[in-house]
């Protein structure tokens, strides 16, 4: 931790030096991420789109993107033709993020409440002067519905508040905090008993019947440090990945404290975080005051354009036991860290993977990715021993905007497979989990998983989305390991042989979910969520639930239990 806090005094160090304007970062699950997925496949060679692996995305480099776009379709410049939905989003983009993009400001203003509430539609309260840029907006999410599992009604109640801004050009903060009390669908409450974790949330409290009362709060700063560097210093979330899911990093767990350096040079992305993790914990009762074991994860990710249309990365990660700290070896940006292991003679756990996103046409872009946790190469040669030491994940996905010639219909396809024993290690301390969640794939290892989602806007107004999951995975079986627990070593396997996907009980899970969202006022929604899914395990009773809510929200993303 006090590595960490070096790193800090290191930004305030940077500060005092000559920088280039610095933003926060727009926050995932945002309803801007859509539009610029199909910017990124339309404009297909995009000197910045191109570079979408690791989120969330730097919000003023986003935005002069999007004014760049604009002024060319203005222009009649564009090689490929805009929605008027597409046109619609852009503006709506430049008005939430409103403080660079400054020769709009004007035509933003609308008559504001009270004085000086609303001047912009975006935010609630704003200040925007040449030094210091503010914006400070309310958030709630209200959604009530049941459920046929015998939970009666479900509900989520979030209220909270988010502000960013930044200080003389120089200097990006945000902070997003929420007070949220919830009562999920079964399987929701079954994880929650089974790991001692709400999905995504930290430190929880029961909450009347069946349900949770926790606080959410995440916040950072950034920093430009030159014109090729960009720091970042946050308690949030990362995704590294182009899918719907990530075989590398995933934004299911709880928050963590991070630290981002993120270089763009020539046709390079590189990105380097060390973040401190907590470890897996047995429950600790009502009061929270135990100190829970933390551990240090370690990430590399390169980019690299290798073509106008084709980005190639390469990863590695290494989730070290905090007991002895973090190791000053792993702060060398620039360095393979399984040499690093080796000379510490640490006992971590490490991963390295290859990704890749195609847009093969303005409409069609490819992805995937290839984790390697461990590779033995006789092992791998003789694949169909199911050997224990196979301990790999691919994804291969597809993205089809303005699907069938339906202007604004965009589909998705993925496929995950995923070893038994991945994420897994001897010492089960240095699992890849965080706040007992996976800290990549939410359903663990052991499986393989089919998903389909159409996201249609038909409307500037209206966006529709529709999701089909099917997965396959193998369970333990009277507590023998089979692989899919990613919290239990690796050492308490039956065997070295014979370890397939689907080994263990298999379970069938099936998930058709509905939803709906009409925007009413700027980043204010009324909602209708369904929600259909199947869960079998082999020689036990059909689990078959139904739920649905309806609800509202002001500047929130859906709270959505996709597993």
């Amino acid at each position: 931790m006090k590595h960490l806090l070096y790193c800090v005094t290191l930004m305030g160090t940077l500060l005092a030096r000559p920088a280039f304007a610095q933003s926060d970062y727009i926050n995932l699950g945002n309803k801007q991420y859509q539009l610029l997925d199909r910017l990124d496949v339309l404009t297909r060679n995009d000197t910045l789109l191109g570079f979408t692996t690791v989120k969330p995305y730097d919000r003023r480099k986003v935005t002069e993107r999007a004014l760049y776009l604009d002024s060319l379709d203005k222009a009649g410049a564009l090689p490929f033709t805009l929605t008027a939905t597409d046109r619609y989003n852009i503006r709506h983009l430049l008005m939430d993020n409103w403080e660079w993009a400054p020769a709009y400001t004007d035509s933003f203003a609308v008559k504001p409440v009270l004085k000086h509430f609303y001047r912009t539609p975006a935010s609630l309260y704003a200040v925007n002067t040449s030094n210091f840029k503010l914006s400070i907006n309310p958030l709630l999410n209200l959604q009530y519905g049941g459920a046929n599992d015998g939970t009666g009604s479900i509900f989520i109640n979030s209220r909270g508040l988010v502000l960013r801004g930044n200080i003389a050009g120089k200097l990006g903060f945000y902070t997003v905090l929420t007070d949220n009390q919830e009562r999920d669908p079964a399987y929701v409450r079954d994880f929650v008993t089974r790991y001692d974790a709400v999905p995504g949330a930290g430190f929880y409290k029961n909450y009347h019947h069946n349900g949770y009362d926790y606080f959410d709060a995440r916040g950072g700063i950034s920093l430009n440090a030159a014109k090729y560097f960009d720091i970042q210093f946050a308690y949030d979330k990362l995704f590294i990945g182009n899918g719907f899911r990530s075989l590398f990093l995933s934004d299911f767990s709880s928050n963590f404290l991070y630290l981002r350096i993120s270089t763009r040079i020539w046709k390079f992305d590189y990105e380097n975080i060390f973040a401190q993790t907590i470890a897996p914990f047995p429950p600790y009762g009502s009061d929270g005051r135990q100190m829970r074991p933390r551990n240090y994860m370690m990430i590399h990710h390169l980019s690299l354009q290798v073509t106008k249309w084709l980005n190639l990365g390469f990863y590695e990660n290494v989730m070290e036991d905090g007991k002895n700290g973090l190791q000053l070896s792993y702060l060398n940006p620039v360095i393979f860290y399984r040499s690093v292991e080796q000379q510490l003679g640490a006992a971590g756990k490490a991963n390295v993977g290859f990704d890749f996103k195609a847009n093969i046409t303005r409409s069609v872009q490819l992805y995937g990715q290839l984790l390697i946790n461990e590779f033995v190469t006789k092992e791998v040669l003789h694949y169909s021993r199911g050997a224990f030491v196979n301990k790999q994940g691919v994804q291969l996905g597809a993205k089809y905007i303005n699907a069938l010639g339906v202007r604004n219909l965009d589909l998705q396809a993925e496929a995950n497979y995923i070893r038994p024993f991945t994420y897994t290690n001897y010492d089960s301390i240095t699992n890849l989990v965080h706040y007992n969640q996976p800290l990549a794939h939410p359903l663990g290892a052991n499986l393989k998983e089919f998903i389909g989602i159409a996201r249609y806007q038909p409307w500037p107004r209206l966006y529709l989305t529709g999701k089909l999951m099917y997965h396959l995975q193998g369970l333990d079986s009277a507590g023998v390991n089979f692989g899919s627990d990613v919290f239990r070593s690796y050492n308490t396997r039956p065997r070295d042989y014979g370890f397939h996907i689907g080994s263990g009980i298999p379970v069938n899970s099936t998930m058709a979910a509905l939803s709906a969202s009409w925007e009413i006022f700027e980043n204010m929604f009324i909602d209708l969520n369904t929600t259909y899914r199947t869960y079998n395990v082999q020689d036990q009773p059909k689990s078959n639930t139904f739920f649905y809510t309806v609800g509202f929200r002001v500047n929130m993303q859906s709270r959505e239990f996709n597993f």
